[in-house]
């Protein structure tokens, strides 16, 4: 009886709101019957009053069930209480005051009324101080955090520790409202602990605090904290608790004292107050909108964002042979949220250089192997906030330098293969001494390491054949490449001249020289491209933030980057992947290759198997091909990745590609049970 009685006290938050709503909806009606008094409403009037009078009944009596779990102020609850027994007996008087016969209660009638609706909100003042905190209406909004000014100087428990309980904790564990009995707001109160004990103490056979042991519990469980309903604290703080709770709880520590992972030193950077001009601009800036951004990307354009969410882009336009003024005023829309510039390799110019001004918010620009001279500098240091300025590969001289020591932001510049003086550098550095000057000697390599070559292509996928570049800045590097998928050393085929590909494989390349070693491997999958769709339809839709453009994103033949949101990936949230394919014609088919995503920080990972099925009308299908390769192993790292499924030659007008998700993060992940990711850019049937 007493489980029943507690389970009934906890209706008191839902229905505490009814008699609030209703006697205050019955007193406006009471107002509106006095200035227009033609207008009989005493029959509505008195029955508002009669439902406020029960649901205030039914309100208080749950409200003394739920009083028996002792959690609360007692001064705030003995106030709530009585003030709402009280308004419930003025309640009932008003009730048969409303059409009574004597003068004492007519008199009565609308004071009474008044005193109700202010012992409303008296009632509901305190009620709320109870549950939320008794500042909760005049404390300073928390919903944008205000960053921490050097991370390494912060003291762990104070800035970064407690803010994560006031935000997530606090409100059930406060003077006011002391769930189990457990205070939370201050080093004292936690130490203390509650019914459970104290929350920094390890729980048997977990290995973790009792606090994060009960936080990482299924919210379904009832001992799940915060319970359901309320916000819940994010894998990032998490991970912050537990990493100060494994540092053994230091109360007095600073950043700088304690050991962290590669993981928490990223976490705990994001706490740092970014006073950077991206910071600022973020703040300031609203993101552009979708349609803006897809139209963009649909005429060629790439465009991403420099986070999920951000409203801060990177534009890349590198390789761009064909650039006009067009194009930049299809940008300028949103110029000010562009802060990043990639014309590297490109027909930019002097004559497009005044298309700069559009850009008022650069701080990264790249121009590397462009045609821009001394003349163009004079539109680039227009550019106030740029930081980062790339001219390896360019005309310019001593007279640009000139020019450019009035930007007043520049921290890099690089100057491979310029015709640049010693000298001029020199006299730059001497009025620009927070600025770095990038050069072949300084910054190309390390003490034995070159950098990897860059292979070039119009397009991945080839109908016919194709020619492939691979470049390298300087010639007196040599290139070695393989078409056989094994790793490339200087026994390798040395590269000369343009490749033709004719076929699926994968291009690796490295840079050698004497004396300083081999470079990483360059690598480049190159998947041929025989059948032709007629259409393609998505018998599951992908998630809304992730629609590329639709089924046609699986044929375009456009990989996606590892920059997810860039709009040629399809994403699927905790669901499989199911798409039909309609041929161009009947004809033999003998594999199918799917294009996917993995990517764990993010929660999205390679798909877990696949099946192929075949039809010839479109409504019966055969299935052809099943394959399961299990769940993902741990691992952090971006990668793209086709899947083949090779079989015997088959007919075929219709292909069904299914392919199998996750679903859930998995156990290793740092938020295992989410739900997971999988990202599909395309399927190749041949």
């Amino acid at each position: 009886m007493t489980y029943l009685f507690i389970n009934l006290g906890n209706f008191h938050p839902v229905l505490v709101h009814m008699p609030i709503g209703i006697l205050m909806f019955a007193f406006i009606l009471e107002i509106y019957q006095r200035i227009k008094p033609k207008e009989n409403l005493t029959t509505s009037i008195k029955l508002a009053l009669g439902v406020g009078v029960l649901s205030a009944l039914f309100s208080i009596g749950t409200g003394l069930l739920l009083e028996e779990n002792g959690a609360y102020d007692e001064d705030l609850l003995f106030r709530h209480k009585w003030m709402a027994i009280a308004l419930t007996v003025f309640s009932i008087i008003i009730f048969f005051a409303k059409d009574a016969k004597q003068q004492l209660l007519q008199k009565l009638y609308f004071p009474l009324f008044v005193a109700v609706n202010i012992m409303l909100v008296l009632a509901g003042h305190w009620g709320g101080s109870m549950t939320h905190g008794t500042d909760f209406l005049t404390k300073e909004n928390t919903a944008k955090k205000k960053g921490i000014d050097n991370i390494e100087e912060a003291i762990v428990y104070h800035d970064i520790v407690q803010p994560i309980l006031d935000t997530k904790c606090v409100s059930c564990h406060n003077p006011e409202k002391a769930e189990g009995n457990l205070l939370l707001t201050s080093q004292n109160e936690i130490m203390a602990g509650g019914d459970t004990g104290n929350p920094l103490d390890s729980v048997a056979g977990f290995g973790k605090s009792l606090l994060v042991h009960r936080i990482e519990l299924p919210a379904e469980d009832e001992a799940h904290m915060p319970p359901t309903g309320k916000v819940q604290l994010t894998p990032n703080e998490i991970a912050l608790l537990n990493w100060w709770m494994e540092n053994k709880n230091c109360f007095e520590c600073k950043t700088a004292d304690l050991d962290r992972s590669k993981t928490i030193e990223g976490y705990l950077k994001d706490l740092e107050e970014d006073t950077s001009t991206r910071g600022v601009l973020a703040k300031t800036l609203e993101p552009a909108p979708e349609d803006w951004l897809n139209n963009l990307r649909n005429a060629g354009i790439s465009i991403a964002p420099l986070a999920e969410g951000s409203p801060l882009y990177s534009v890349y336009l590198g390789n761009n042979k064909k650039l006009e003024q067009g194009l930049f005023r299809a940008l300028k829309a949103y110029g000010e949220n562009i802060v990043e510039l990639n014309l590297a390799n490109s027909n930019f110019s002097d004559t497009l250089v005044s298309v700069l001004s559009s850009f008022e918010n650069l701080t990264k620009l790249q121009l590397q192997n462009t045609a821009i001279t001394d003349a163009g500098i004079e539109d680039v240091i227009e550019l106030e906030k740029l930081e980062t300025l790339n001219l390896y590969g360019t005309a310019i001289t001593d007279t640009a330098l000139e020019g450019l020591k009035n930007l007043p932001n520049l921290s890099d510049l690089y100057l491979w293969q310029t015709d640049i003086t010693e000298e001029g550098m020199n006299a730059y550095l001497v009025s620009n001494p927070n600025t770095t000057i990038h050069t072949i000697d300084m910054d190309m390599f390390g003490a034995t390491e070159l950098l990897p070559p860059t292979i070039l292509a119009d397009n991945f996928f080839i109908k016919d054949e194709m020619q492939v570049q691979i470049t390298y800045p300087f010639d007196d590097t040599a290139i070695y490449y393989t078409l056989d998928g094994s790793e490339p050393d200087t026994t390798s085929i040395r590269y000369t001249e343009p490749i033709t590909i004719s076929k699926t494989m994968n291009l690796k390349a490295v840079t050698a020289k004497e004396g300083w070693g081999i470079s990483e491997t360059a690598l480049a999958s190159f998947k041929k491209s025989t059948v032709d769709y007629a259409s393609v339809r998505l018998n599951k839709p992908p998630s809304e933030k992730y629609t590329g453009a639709g089924g046609a994103t699986l044929g375009d033949l456009q990989r996606g980057s590892a920059n997810f949101v860039d709009g040629k990936w399809l994403g699927y949230e905790g669901t499989h992947f199911n798409a039909t394919f309609e041929l161009d014609q009947v004809q033999e088919i003998s594999s199918v290759s799917v294009g996917a995503l993995s990517a764990p920080p993010s929660w999205i990972f390679f798909p877990t198997g696949f099946t192929i099925s075949v039809s010839q009308d479109g409504k019966h299908f055969t299935q052809l091909h099943k394959e399961n390769m299990g769940e993902p192993a741990p691992d952090s790292s971006i990668q793209l990745k086709f899947f083949d499924a090779q079989f015997a030659k088959t007919t075929a007008k219709y292909v069904r590609v299914e392919v199998k998700s996750v679903l859930k993060n998995p156990d290793w992940h740092q938020n295992p049970g989410g739900n997971s990711w999988l990202f599909v850019d395309e399927v190749v049937i041949n």
